[in-house]
Order: C-alpha cells, then sequence, then structure tokens
C-alpha cells in the first residue's frame, strides 16, 4: 500500500476536513481498490493510502478527471440578416452524480427557487426509482439524492394568490442539506457552478487545494469557509468582499454524499451536523486508515455524537476506535440567511 499526504487538508478545519472526505470519493469511484484517508495527528494533514503510488501531480490528474467541461459561451449569429443569440449547451455541473443538479423546477405555484426543494411525493418516487437503479447495477444516485434533499423532513407551502395559486392547497417539499447554507436565490446547483467555474478560471485550483490554496477574488466558497469573507476596513474601497478558494470547495461538495440527511419530526438533522444554536458541523479526526463506507459508520458513531464527549467511559471509545481529537465548527452571524462555518475548534481531548 501507498500513502500520500496533502498538506493543505488538515483535520483541524471544516473545508480542509470536508476537501479531504470529497477526494476520497472521487477516487473511491476511479481506482480498482478502494483507497483510505486517516489523519497525521490532531490537527495534522489528510493521509490518502492507495493500491497504487500515486504523487500530488498524478493525483490532481485523477480529480481533475471529473470536473465538467467548461460550458460554451452563448454567441450571436446572423440568421437571415438578423442577428440571433445561441445559448450555450447546459453543462450538468456534477457529472459524478448526474441529472440531480439538472432537475427541473415544479411548475407549481409552490414551487422553490431550488429544484430539489421538491414535492414530497415526487421525492419519494424518485428516491424508489433511483433505489431499484441502486440494486440492479449499483448505481449511487439514491445515496446522492438522501445526501442533497431530506425525504424525511418536509415544509408546508401555500400557493401564493398573486402567484395563481387558490391560497388553499397546502404542498409539502423537502428540505435540502443544512451543511450548504445557500442565501438569497443561490441553490446548490448555482454553489457547485460557481465552483466549477472557479477551477477553471485558474487552472491550479485543484492541485493548490491539495497544498496550498488560491484565493480569487469575487468567489464565495458555499459559506464553507469564514476567511473568505473581507470586511470592509481591510478594503480599499471600502466594501466587504469575498476571496474564496474554488478547489478545495469544489472538492467539498463532492463530499456531501457521505452524510446521511435524518429527521426527528419535523426538524431536520444529518450526520456530523448539530441542530441547536442555528446548526454546527462536528467531526473527528481518526488514524486508522478507512474507506468512505467506514468513514460514515464512524461519524455516525455514538461515541462521535455525544453531546459529552469528554467523560472517562466516552474517551476510552474515542481511543478504541482510533479517534485522536473531536472538532466543531458553527455558523458565524445572525443574519436571516444561513452565514459561513466558523474556524474549527477542539471538543476533545
Amino acid at each position: 500500500m501507498h500513502q500520500l499526504e496533502l498538506p493543505a487538508l488538515r483535520a483541524d478545519d471544516p473545508l480542509g476536513f470536508l476537501a479531504a472526505l470529497g477526494v476520497l470519493e472521487l477516487t473511491t469511484a476511479a481506482l480498482p481498490a478502494k483507497p483510505r484517508l486517516h489523519w497525521k495527528g490532531p490537527a495534522g494533514a489528510a493521509v490518502l493510502t492507495t493500491d497504487r503510488p500515486l504523487t500530488l501531480d498524478t493525483l490532481t490528474e485523477l480529480l481533475t478527471s471529473h470536473l465538467p467541461p467548461k460550458p460554451a459561451q452563448r454567441s450571436k449569429k446572423k440568421v437571415n440578416g438578423e442577428e440571433r443569440e445561441n445559448p450555450a449547451a447546459a453543462v450538468d455541473p456534477l457529472p459524478y452524480a448526474p441529472g440531480l443538479l439538472t432537475i427541473s423546477r415544479d411548475d407549481d405555484p409552490t414551487a422553490r427557487n431550488d429544484a430539489l426543494r421538491m414535492r414530497l411525493d415526487a421525492n419519494h418516487d424518485l428516491l424508489r426509482r433511483l433505489a431499484r437503479a441502486e440494486r440492479e447495477d449499483g448505481s449511487h444516485l439514491a445515496r446522492w439524492l438522501a445526501s442533497l434533499t431530506n425525504s424525511m423532513c418536509f415544509r408546508e407551502f401555500t400557493p401564493d394568490t398573486k402567484t395563481g395559486g387558490s391560497g388553499n392547497r397546502v404542498v409539502r417539499r423537502t428540505r435540502t442539506t443544512p451543511l450548504i447554507a445557500t442565501s438569497g436565490r443561490m441553490t446548490l446547483t448555482i454553489v457547485m457552478q460557481k465552483a466549477v467555474e472557479g477551477c477553471h478560471q485558474d487552472p491550479l485550483q485543484i492541485r493548490s487545494a491539495l497544498t496550498g490554496w488560491r484565493r480569487i477574488p469575487e468567489y464565495a466558497p458555499a459559506n464553507l469557509d469564514h476567511r473568505a469573507l473581507g470586511d470592509a476596513h481591510t478594503n480599499p474601497e471600502g466594501e466587504a468582499y469575498q476571496r474564496g478558494a474554488p478547489g478545495p470547495a469544489w472538492l467539498a461538495l463532492h463530499a456531501l454524499g457521505t452524510f446521511r440527511l435524518t429527521a426527528i419530526g419535523r426538524t431536520e438533522a444529518a450526520t456530523s451536523w448539530d441542530t441547536t444554536d442555528g446548526g454546527a458541523l462536528r467531526w473527528p479526526a481518526w488514524t486508522p486508515p478507512l474507506t468512505t463506507t467506514a468513514v460514515t459508520v464512524l461519524l455516525e458513531h455514538p461515541a462521535v455524537r455525544t453531546p459529552e464527549p469528554g467523560t472517562s467511559r466516552n474517551a476510552r471509545m474515542l481511543t478504541n476506535l482510533g479517534v485522536t481529537a473531536l472538532y466543531t465548527a458553527p455558523r458565524t452571524g445572525t443574519s436571516k440567511y444561513a452565514s459561513p462555518l466558523a474556524a474549527g475548534r477542539p471538543l476533545w481531548p
């Protein structure tokens, strides 16, 4: 077995942790033998274990093979002497789970801006069809749909009479994953599209995600990185700004399939997500090399999820599991829209 250290993806950083899980997800799909992931101690770098030797360059090539092509530019051409616009061909921003981020928005007065916030009955029907395909041919789309949109939790919407609704028919719609905080008119599709565009804008983004992040102006990394936000007093122009790193954000978005969505009544829940106080990501660092399946099992283990991880009994369980540290990163700010994840802070030891 061969090991490759990924120095920019560190265990104590929420975006680094998620990006490392994205690397594991993508390499699992590309390599014949399942790779494994662990951390070089608490707050240490991620280490990828594979059956074949990889370098940072060859790993970058492997990861880049999952990047969708750059969308064609809109063009104008003359037809019968008139200049008409030729629309760009649509590109699926998540070819790893084809079709999920290109689902059509409902033709319904209660339709949300994000097409993944679909009618509950339509979601259940789609999930059944994808689960059948998973049993028959091993497709992973059912797992990804269940990680992006919550089939066990819903919100009720009444059509607005201003948009043609009757105002008395309640429609139940699914929620999307709480790990990605979309704001305004942003959707999961747009979040992924922006990350893809950033990687095309800077061809070194994916490699630098593994070695040392390169930030670009005006890129907002899906509220995964508080460091992307620049205060107005640090800008000569006197305005707040965004300066995120698309490479690690693009990798982190591929980690979403690791986190299963659940619910307690109408309260949404997810693997590694604490719902109290506006929500927080909680995750462990571990030393035994683990596959994607083993990582999910560890993330859902009661010793990792307990509200009091520091008890002597729980500490022994964590140690026996190979866990070296637990971290949390709550949302920052109190705006009406969800805000970025804060810096990771230790929960244990």
